[in-house]
C-alpha cells in the first residue's frame, strides 16, 4: 500500500522539476493557489503544482483565525495583520531543485529572548504542492483567568471535547483537553487504544507531537535528508498515519490559570505533502544523474 501512495505521488512529481528562483518572503506570492503558483521548468505549458487534496477545508476550527488548509500567503498576511508593528519569524527550507529556500514555517512573539504573553508557530506543507498549513500552536503566557471561564470558552469555542486527560468528570482535575476531526473539521471519534496505548486519548496525545523535533518553530520535519527514513518506516494503517487529525489544548492545574497552550495539527494532509516532495525531490536526482551520464558520454579521455 506505501509503494502504491509513493509511485501515485512520484508519478504526479514527474511534471513538474525546478521551481523558478525566489527568496524566502517572494514565496508568500507563490503556492496560494494554482493560478498563483510559480512555473516549473520542464513542465508542460501551464502546468501548476498539485492541489494538497483532502484537508484543505474551511470547515476547520481557528485558532487565532488561522486554520488546517489555509495557504501560505493567506496565513500569513493574517497573523501578520494581527500584530502589524512586529517582524514575523521567518524559517526557510532549502530542497532539490528550488533555487532559494522556500518557508516551511513562520512565528510570532519568538523575535525576542523576553517573555511574551503570546507565541504562535505556523508550520506549511513543502512544495511542489500548495503550500498550505498544517499545524498551529499558540502560547498565552501572564494570564490571571478562573479556570472555569477557560474551559467554559474551549467548548464554546470548539464544542464539547472528545477525550480528556485525565478521563474524569471533574473539570478541576483536568489538564488535556482533546478534539478529534475529521477530514472535513467535523467532530470524530476517539480512536481505539492499541498495543502501546492503554486508552485513545493517548494515542491523540502522541500524534499530536508526531514529527515534531522540538517545541520551537523552524523545527519542521521536511528537510529531505530526514524525510526519506522517515517516511520508509511509516505504518499506512496507523491511526495517526491515516486518521491524525486533532485539536489539544493544555490546562496547569490550579484554579487560576496562568498559561495556556492550544495547538492543532493534521498528520495525513503533513504526510501526503511530504510523500509528493520526496518524489519531487528523487525525480530531480534522476535526471541529474541521468545529465551526467549524457555529459559523460561526450566526453573523451585524453590518451
Amino acid at each position: 500500500m506505501r509503494s502504491s501512495l509513493l509511485s501515485a505521488t512520484l508519478l504526479a512529481s514527474v511534471t513538474v522539476a525546478a521551481v523558478s528562483a525566489q527568496s524566502a518572503l517572494e514565496q508568500l506570492k507563490a503556492y496560494t493557489d494554482p493560478a498563483a503558483a510559480p512555473a516549473m521548468a520542464g513542465a508542460p505549458k501551464g502546468a501548476t503544482p498539485a492541489a494538497p487534496g483532502k484537508g484543505a477545508a474551511t470547515g476547520f476550527p481557528d485558532i487565532a483565525g488561522l486554520r488546517i488548509g489555509m495557504p501560505l500567503r493567506e496565513a500569513f498576511t493574517l497573523l501578520q495583520g494581527a500584530h502589524a508593528t512586529v517582524k514575523l519569524g521567518l524559517y526557510p527550507l532549502d530542497i532539490p531543485g528550488i533555487d532559494k529556500p522556500v518557508l516551511e514555517g513562520f512565528s510570532f512573539g519568538y523575535q525576542t529572548l523576553a517573555a511574551q504573553p503570546e507565541r504562535v508557530i505556523v508550520d506549511v506543507t513543502p512544495p511542489p504542492n500548495q503550500q498550505v498549513v498544517w499545524k498551529v500552536r499558540r502560547y498565552l503566557a501572564l494570564q490571571q483567568i478562573y479556570r472555569s471561564n477557560v474551559l467554559a470558552s474551549l467548548r464554546e469555542k470548539y464544542g464539547k471535547e472528545t477525550a480528556t486527560t485525565p478521563a474524569v468528570a471533574d473539570d478541576q482535575h483536568i489538564s488535556d483537553m482533546y478534539w478529534v476531526l475529521d477530514e472535513e473539521g467535523h467532530p470524530a471519534k476517539l480512536p481505539p487504544p492499541g498495543p502501546r496505548w492503554q486508552s485513545g486519548d493517548q494515542r491523540v496525545a502522541e500524534c499530536g507531537q508526531k514529527f515534531i523535533y522540538s517545541t520551537d518553530p523552524g523545527s519542521s520535519w521536511f528537510a529531505p535528508n530526514n524525510l526519506e527514513g522517515l517516511l520508509r518506516g511509516l505504518d499506512p494503517s496507523e491511526w495517526c498515519t491515516s486518521s491524525g487529525i486533532g485539536l489539544h489544548a493544555s490546562i496547569p492545574l490550579g484554579e487560576i490559570v496562568r498559561v495556556l497552550t492550544v495547538d492543532m495539527y493534521h498528520v495525513p494532509l503533513a504526510i501526503r505533502s511530504a510523500s509528493a516532495e520526496m518524489g519531487f525531490v528523487n525525480e530531480v536526482a534522476k535526471r541529474q544523474r541521468q545529465q551526467l551520464i549524457d555529459k559523460s558520454k561526450q566526453a573523451k579521455p585524453v590518451l
